[in-house]
């Protein structure tokens, strides 16, 4: 009789800073029905992977789920993989972290599990051939990747039924594929399906096996799949048709596996992830192109076509770059830390875990970072949530007190400097080739970025909101099948895009004919250019060493020139501005001085834009307030003539004055995206835009001249 092997693994997960009703909503209707399933089958194994943001929160929310997940393990019923604790794209990320964070969770499965795992579930299967080498030295043994991975290296697809061995610089590590087929199927086909095509795959060969290694939350938490799985009993039918089968179908665990069979043969993988990532990773236009390729290829060309590679998310995304580069930035400084032995150590359940590393760890969870139908940068909460712990982790990095400093070095590596201010109460991040602009404003007492809001771009799917259909009965989540829902209707109106990135001290001179309405659409007249191009530093600071910066070249302020254009109807007209930042006690103090150089006298409108991460634009504890006028955080509107403007958020615990020298109009708008998600489209609030702007008569080589004060206190 023909008899096929066959690994079935689940990959739990949930993304540092998610909602906690989140992780109780996908407890009770994915991992904990799943375990009520699998407990019914004591004959069929199963393959799991927890990864440490959901381990931490049932620790604390629901042990006995790690309890029963302890017993199918002692009762040889489970295998369970290791991982990166807090699932990082762990080619991103430093060689010592990728160690640390493989260690952190394997011991933490050694002392929970009495279980020494031996393999390794790939953050999103994005493999760099240099991991092989990372992954054996922590000691995996093994780790499991799509079989797109394997295609598009030219191995056919019949071949992949065992595993093969790479190696890099001598360390070898095996491989496992997943079955393209058997991840579409389940649960989305019938489960009698799924044995059919187990069936077609049986063979006299006793080695012969397939896997089927794919997200938990398809059975139970995606769209529609808790009704298909346990209402309609997909999961029940499926593991009783395995175990009627069983005379045929071996359903066993990898460790099973590699301790019964050898390897098929050596191989060597290019760099890629699952097919659908290559293609996310691609800019909108490359997407489309990428599409029509796709659908006019058959078979045997598909397999080769793989799109980008994860790391094309940090150019195509600047919000994206930004994170990774602090998260660097921030690891270096606890490496440096911990090489010097001064990283206090903590016992928790046996196990060595140094606070800071952790902080570190978390920050590196790989969600917040892309975005495709699952990645969460679209997602605030989950950048704030990388956010908070890098400035935490740096907060607790500094020995001693910390003093006003200036940094100046290329920090998001483009070729270009930028400048990190930095003092007890704030980080401030300017780049002066883009404006002069700030990148981000840390409120370091709430470790909170203020700035943290994502900029509205073209996404190629926005071609389909408008015929997206209101979320059906459907069975199966069709929105992975070319069926796109929406969360609620007439999205289309949201759809603007930003030509400029919505960083804040932003330099706009207006077109006479903008109006808020306008300029909130992103389809205004700028006449300047200043928002996007290069300014000049003028502060005396050396660039940074990699021991950092010496106290002589430490300053207090940072000073910013350009030397631009207005591009009006009488022709360009040269204009300096000159901005300085400074920080004092809880402000931030903005200086600016704008000179007329022409020899024509001009009116200029001219305004300096902020864009701030506030928590909520419908709640009313969230407002503007001028004088004894509130406006909640969705509102569209000007403050007319005012030198202060109030604006309190209780969800953040924060007041922010925005306080000028002059009278100003302080145009206020919500930022809305647009985004894709498992669910359909959704509409998110990433912020308000705050801009003071004001009229100015400039005669020839008259400067205006004034200041602009942020004042935040902690509620």
């Amino acid at each position: 009789m023909k008899k096929i092997n066959f690994i079935f693994g689940v990959h739990n997960h949930q993304p540092v800073g998610n909602f906690d009703n989140v992780f109780e909503s996908a407890t009770k209707q994915g991992y904990e029905p799943f375990l009520d399933v699998i407990e019914r089958h004591p004959n069929i194994k199963i393959v799991f992977h927890y990864t440490g943001c959901l381990i931490d929160w049932l620790e604390k929310n629901r042990p006995e789920i790690l309890n029963r997940l302890k017993i199918l393990v002692e009762i040889g019923q489970a295998e369970i993989l290791t991982g990166g604790y807090y699932e990082p794209i762990l080619s991103s990320i430093p060689d010592v972290d990728k160690s640390g964070q493989i260690k952190k969770l394997s011991d933490y499965i050694k002392a929970k599990f009495l279980h020494t795992p031996r393999g390794m579930w790939l953050a999103e299967r994005v493999w760099e051939p240099s991991l092989a080498k990372t992954l054996s030295e922590a000691g995996v043994e093994y780790v499991v990747l799509d079989d797109s991975h394997f295609l598009s290296g030219g191995i056919e697809e019949k071949k992949l039924r065992g595993y093969f061995i790479t190696e890099e610089q001598g360390s070898a590590v095996k491989i496992f594929p997943i079955s393209h087929y058997l991840r579409y199927a389940m649960p989305f086909a019938i489960p009698e399906e799924t044995i059919k095509y187990l069936k077609s795959e049986s063979s006299d060969d006793p080695s012969t096996l397939l896997v089927m290694a794919d997200d938990g939350e398809k059975f139970g938490v995606w769209p529609d799949t808790y009704k298909t799985c346990y209402e309609e009993k997909w999961l029940e039918k499926f593991l009783t048709l395995l175990e009627e089968n069983s005379d045929w179908i071996n359903v066993m665990t990898f460790s099973e596996y590699v301790k019964k069979f050898p390897a098929v043969d050596r191989i060597y993988l290019p760099t890629t992830s699952y097919f659908e990532m290559g293609e996310w990773t691609l800019s909108a236009k490359s997407q489309f192109e990428f599409e029509e390729i796709v659908a006019h290829a058959d078979t045997s060309i598909k397999r080769f076509l793989k799109g980008g590679f994860w790391r094309n998310f940090l150019t195509k995304y600047s919000e994206s770059n930004q994170m990774h580069k602090k998260m660097l930035y921030v690891s270096q400084r606890v490496s440096e830390l911990a090489s010097s032995g001064r990283i206090a150590i903590r016992q928790n359940r046996g196990i060595a875990i140094p606070p800071l590393l952790n902080l570190l760890y978390k920050a590196q969870c790989n969600c917040a970072y892309w975005h495709g139908i699952f990645g969460g940068l679209y997602l605030p909460h989950l950048r704030h949530a990388i956010y908070k712990n890098l400035i935490e982790a740096e907060v607790k990095s500094e020995v001693g007190s910390r003093k006003s400093e200036v940094e100046v070095f290329d920090f998001d590596k483009d070729g270009q400097d930028e400048i990190i201010f930095t003092n007890k109460i704030f980080n401030i991040y300017a780049k002066p080739s883009y404006g002069g602009a700030i990148t981000e404003i840390d409120f370091r007492p709430t470790s909170y970025n203020l700035t943290d809001v994502i900029s509205r771009r073209f996404e190629s799917y926005h071609k389909k909101v408008d015929i997206a259909v209101m979320k059906s009965e459907s069975k199966k989540l069709e929105v992975i099948h070319g069926v796109y829902y929406t969360k609620e209707l007439e999205l289309q109106k949201y759809l603007k895009y930003d030509w400029y990135n919505r960083y804040s001290l932003i330099d706009h001179f207006f077109h006479p004919t903008t109006t808020l309405e306008k300029f909130s659409d992103s389809e205004y007249g700028e006449l300047g250019d200043f928002v996007n191009q290069p300014y000049k530093r003028e502060v005396g600071c050396s660039p940074r060493l990699q021991s950092g910066v010496s106290k002589a070249n430490r300053k207090s302020e940072v000073v910013l020139r350009r030397d631009g254009h207005l591009w009006t109807e009488k022709g360009p007209l040269p204009v300096q501005v000159v901005k300085s930042i400074s920080s004092s006690k809880s402000d931030i103090i903005i200086g600016y001085k704008i000179t007329n150089n022409s020899s024509k006298e001009c009116e200029i409108w001219f305004g300096s834009e902020f864009n701030f991460a506030f928590s909520n634009p419908d709640d009313e504890n969230c407002f503007y307030k001028m004088e004894k006028r509130c406006e909640k955080f969705n509102t569209k509107t000007c403050f007319e003539k005012t030198s202060l403007l109030k604006i309190s958020d209780k969800n953040l615990n924060l007041n922010i004055n925005l306080m000028s020298s002059d009278l100003f109009d302080f145009w206020v708008f919500p930022i809305w995206t647009i985004s894709l998600s498992e669910g359909g489209f959704e509409k998110t609030y990433q912020g308000s835009s705050v801009t003071p702007n004001k009229k100015i008569f400039l005669k020839p080589k008259e400067m205006f001249e004034f200041q602009i004060k942020i004042s935040i206190e902690k509620l």
